[in-house]
């Protein structure tokens, strides 16, 4: 324990999430950015991506230490989460 009465491991933790947060706002400006300037190329990737990463994960090609069903769920996880990412980027503009 820290002076700061914080787990070390847990401080750890709350430093690499806080991170991950920076990273994710930063990245949802510019899909919002991007979805006021060129909304129809947004939405264009966005189908490619997700294309693209359901036959990345789904062929075994990414994510190999993964069994094929841990892989499926990743997939899905993924896919399900562009979709999403996407209806609140149409939301917000």
């Amino acid at each position: 324990m820290s002076d700061s009465g914080i787990d070390a491991d847990k401080a750890v933790a709350i430093r690499l999430r806080a991170r991950l947060a920076v990273v994710e706002r930063a990245a949802w400006f510019g899909l919002v950015h991007a979805m006021k300037t060129r909304p129809a190329e947004t939405e264009a990737y966005f189908a490619s991506e997700r294309a693209r990463c359901t036959e990345g994960f789904g062929s075994g090609a990414w994510a190999k230490d993964l069994t094929d069903a841990e892989r499926r769920m990743l997939a899905a996880e993924v896919d399900a989460g562009l979709a999403q990412l996407l209806e609140e980027a149409r939301a917000e503009v």
